[in-house]
């Protein structure tokens, strides 16, 4: 695939100001943010939590996180980074003018399935429980500057990965919301209170799944 340098002047202003060099701690911290396996592993810390708080009332919490990461990672590999093709900034700056931390191969950046991929998991786990916001959020964020301060997007690539991970996000809750509807409600989640009476009050409360 022929890859072409395209970024404006602000985008590669912000590039060299969240790229510059803040310590070899940082350094590290930012390469950790930016491994796939920390991703995958908050991803599970996310359904243990909503297993704890809905137990089987999670099913559709599962099936919608399941549907986002499929839509956010498989369409923007095979569907929008090919249409964009753009090069990634480790590839398309002179060497020595910028810092280069992690791994990245010489593919299209555009849009960061990185910033996608947790942006998608953030709202799917904030529509399943609004208080997982307040840490689901600031993990995509992070994620998100990493990319940039490793060296391997620019800014708008990060920018356009939360805007494609919302869409998929948001897309992935109502189908699955639309199949949930052909299976039956699980009849026990093991809580004290009564599979029945809980499920109800959940209902009743508007903060059920």
């Amino acid at each position: 695939m022929h890859l072409c340098d395209f970024h404006g002047p602000t985008d590669l202003r912000l590039y060299r100001w969240v790229n510059r060099d803040a310590g070899a701690p940082f350094d590290e911290l930012m390469r950790v943010l930016s491994s796939r396996g920390l991703g995958i592993g908050f991803g599970l810390l996310v359904c243990a939590i909503l297993w704890l708080r809905w137990r089987h009332l999670a099913f559709r919490s599962f099936l919608a996180l399941g549907l986002a990461m499929c839509v956010s990672d498989f369409a923007g590999s095979r569907l929008i980074r090919p249409i964009f093709a753009r090069m990634r900034p480790c590839y398309a700056l002179p060497p020595g003018t910028f810092r280069w931390l992690s791994p990245a191969a010489n593919g299209p950046s555009l849009p960061s399935l990185h910033a996608a991929n947790t942006f998608a998991l953030a709202l799917v786990a904030t529509l399943s429980w609004p208080k997982l916001a307040l840490v689901a959020y600031p993990f995509a964020i992070a994620v998100s500057l990493s990319r940039v301060y490793v060296g391997v997007h620019w800014p708008t690539d990060v920018l356009a990965g939360a805007a494609w991970g919302t869409v998929s996000g948001l897309l992935a809750w109502l189908v699955s919301r639309i199949l949930a509807r052909h299976f039956p409600r699980p009849q026990g989640d093991g809580a004290s209170s009564g599979p029945p009476a809980r499920a109800a009050r959940f209902r009743d409360e508007g903060d059920e799944p």
